[in-house]
């Protein structure tokens, strides 16, 4: 099989048809729904939402391509959409929430106008709640297909005891529907274009569970392209392949179906995946880069028992052996995974080649069990987005707050905050604190208030979510909306998953411990003397030289490990004492995406010699400042931090040097990671002269991948600054 004609000829479809395609069916349904909307004027979301999802499935184009042996491409998504409805551009699936999304401001106007005076700390991807970044319940599929879940339906609707339960029942029915027609309507298409096998093949998955290892993968591939297509939502992963398609690959092994026949299965389709992202190529900035497409290999199973099996190689081998970025594979593991899976997935990373995150079960399962996830749920987590913990067949991500913790240190650090008093909060200016105990405190009460504050609009904002644009086929599939006859975006999920990620904790960790050696400690100067050097980005080098000596997170000082594991459990109890609606705590996490260099380029110089252009730590990774080139001492300077009260995930970057390690020692090393009780690493495997060499000949490094920020991406693509601060990245000593 010629794999890299079959990425070209996909290349033709996403970026040269594609695009009039989506255009020509979004003023189609826009026009369809205007109209039936002008002449059911008293129509609820609901029930707008269910003859959207009759239209849609109506008026999509199916397109089945020769020689990929799947049936899940609508025409109605932009290759870079994950499925919100202005991902890369305006699409069909967006008609109801552009028509209702100004009940947003007037369901409660003051507090939607608090809301978005708070700009500037936050980057969250929708009003008041996450739209994208949603995990697919995959469990109903596999189990009793798309005819249980209409069985299950019926048998509810027999109970509706108002109007609003029924509005529910109905539309979700509806959308179940559609997500059938929608899978009869490509079948019809296969079978015109004569691939009778993948016709009867549609008709059967999803309608029906899968039965062989071939029909779940167009399971997986179809249930993440159709229900983007209806809802409106971003759908960021396909789940757990080694879990769902466990069963059917051993049973497909049984009845004689070859590794390599599963194996060219596995190829296309990841290559229908990866194909969504055009590497011919230099990218133009990283954000139109990044796809939400991801696939959870590895953990454990909701027994407890290790997941390693011949699904685990077939997509590792697969994925190697194309070179494919996408999907994203994120890899569970524990200290005590079997060697064989710790050494299959550090097999490309060695080679110079990081194509994921290793999520570390060891801390996040009691995290999630500490937020309110039950032991069976929380072992069955799926890593999704670019580092988010969800269990999509219960919940599904609703608010997702980025907190830049830099912006309250720098208000602070002047005499008068215009900025604070405009947030509401109470506070106290650093230049007013006579101990660093008190200017500190000062600091966590005011990160304290902002976060409430923002959460509570949030909270009483999302009221209006299921006015807006309900997610009724989505819901069905989770549990237990149908029992409780509400939808996901009513709250009828079984837990909570309000989250506040916290950024640039190392440059504000050791900004404050900059302010207590230099300026309470030792008086080398006064806070104004340091605050205006920030103000004026270190004119004065000197000055910025004995800020740069000072110990500083990771580099194994007791002093400043001891001040961050205080800073750390300060900050996880900001989000203990907020209240998830639905149950639980707020989860706390720490992780930073493109802005390590995008922010960067403007963020005002800070106490720890941060200058306005260098780069900023991704998640909860020291900065680049000091002696950390230790690998002992980096460790070290984690042992106050337990990552146990991260629920919302800690990621951090390691940079190690390529030629020294190999896939035994790389498979020790994520035991070793995961005994020191790490969560969410993004590791590269690198040599820096190699690097440098691919900026000036990229077309001979072409094979060469990074973790970037919560994806990978060849080097050789990404823009300089984004080559740059890869290789500016500590290197750690092995």
């Amino acid at each position: 099989m010629n794999y890299e004609q079959l990425k070209n000829t996909l290349y033709d479809y996403y970026f040269e048809k594609l695009p009039d395609m989506v255009e020509e069916l979004r003023v189609k349904v826009f026009g369809i729904m205007d109209e039936y909307a002008e002449n059911h004027k008293d129509a609820t979301s609901y029930q707008l939402k269910a003859k959207f999802y009759e239209v849609i499935a109506d008026n999509f184009t199916p397109v089945i391509f020769d020689d990929i042996p799947f049936a899940f491409e609508t025409g109605a998504l932009l290759a870079w959409c994950d499925g919100r409805y202005d991902r890369g551009g305006e699409h069909a699936n967006g008609w109801l929430i552009r028509r209702n999304e100004h009940l947003y401001e007037e369901y409660d106007p003051e507090n939607y106008k608090k809301y978005k005076t708070i700009g500037g700390l936050y980057s969250q991807c929708g009003i008041f709640a996450d739209f994208m970044h949603m995990g697919i319940p995959m469990k109903k599929v596999f189990s009793v297909g798309l005819s249980g879940v209409l069985d299950e339906l019926s048998e509810a609707k027999k109970t509706c005891a108002n109007d609003q339960e029924t509005d529910f029942i109905n539309c979700a029915e509806a959308g179940i529907k559609a997500l059938h027609k929608i899978a009869l309507r490509l079948a019809d298409k296969a079978r015109e274009k004569g691939n009778f096998e993948l016709a009867e093949i549609t008709e059967r998955v999803p309608f029906n569970p899968p039965k062989t290892f071939h029909e779940g993968l167009c399971t997986m591939g179809f249930m993440r392209k159709a229900l983007g297509t209806i809802e409106g939502y971003g759908f960021s992963s396909m789940g757990r392949a080694d879990v769902l398609l466990k069963d059917l690959y051993e049973k497909d092994k049984a009845n004689g179906v070859s590794e390599e026949e599963m194996l060219d299965l596995v190829s296309r389709f990841l290559i229908f995946f990866d194909a969504t992202n055009d590497r011919r190529e230099k990218f133009d900035g990283v954000v139109s880069y990044e796809l939400e497409n991801t696939l959870t290999l590895g953990g454990c199973d909701e027994n407890g028992e290790p997941v390693y099996n011949g699904v685990t190689k077939l997509f590792i081998d697969a994925r190697d052996t194309l070179n494919c970025t996408y999907p994203k594979f994120m890899c569970r593991f524990s200290e005590n995974s079997p060697e064989e899976y710790l050494r299959l997935i550090s097999r490309s990373l060695t080679k110079g080649q990081s194509y994921s995150i290793y999520e570390n079960d060891d801390t996040m399962i009691p995290a999630l069990l500490r937020c309110g996830t039950e032991l069976k749920d929380a072992r069955n987590y799926i890593v999704g987005g670019c580092w988010d913990a969800l269990t999509p067949d219960y919940n599904n991500k609703y608010s997702g707050e980025c907190f830049f913790l830099v912006h309250p240190l720098l208000w602070l650090m002047k005499k008068e905050s215009e900025k604070l008093v405009n947030l509401g909060v109470e506070f106290k200016s650093f230049l007013e604190a006579e101990t660093f105990d008190e200017l500190y405190e000062s600091y966590i009460s005011v990160v304290g208030q902002i976060v409430q504050n923002r959460i509570s609009y949030s909270t009483r904002g999302s009221q209006v979510w299921d006015k807006v644009n309900p997610a009724c086929a989505l819901s069905a599939l989770m549990e237990p909306c149908i029992k409780m006859k509400k939808d996901m975006t009513a709250g009828g999920i079984k837990y909570g998953r309000e989250a506040v990620y916290f950024t640039c904790f190392a440059e504000v960790c050791d900004s404050l411990f900059v302010i207590k050696k230099l300026c309470f400690d030792e008086k080398v100067f006064t806070m104004k003397e340091l605050f205006d050097q920030c103000f004026k980005n270190w004119e004065n080098e000197e000055l910025r030289q004995k800020v740069l000596k000072v110990a500083s997170f990771g580099d194994g000082s007791e002093e400043v490990t001891a001040f961050a594991g205080r800073f750390f459990d300060d900050l996880c109890k900001i989000g203990d004492n907020i209240e998830n609606i639905i149950v639980g705590k707020c989860r706390v996490g720490f992780n930073l995406y493109t802005e390590i260099v995008r922010s960067g380029q403007w963020l005002n110089a800070l106490p720890n010699g941060f200058k306005t252009g260098d780069f900023l730590s991704q998640g909860i990774t020291p900065t680049r400042n000091g002696n950390k080139d230790s690998l002992y001492n980096m460790l070290d300077s984690f042992k106050n931090i337990d990552f146990k009260k991260t629920s919302g995930n800690a990621s951090m970057t390691v940079t190690l040097p390529a030629g020294k390690i190999n896939e035994e020692a790389m498979a020790s090393l994520l035991r070793v990671f995961a005994r020191n009780g790490l969560q969410a690493i993004q590791p590269n495997v690198i040599n820096r002269d190699e690097l440098i060499k691919a900026k000036a000949e990229p077309e001979k490094y072409g094979d060469i991948i990074v973790r970037v920020c919560g994806f990978s991406a060849p080097f050789v693509l990404l823009p300089e600054k984004y080559q740059d601060e890869i290789i500016s990245r500590s290197l750690l000593e092995v």
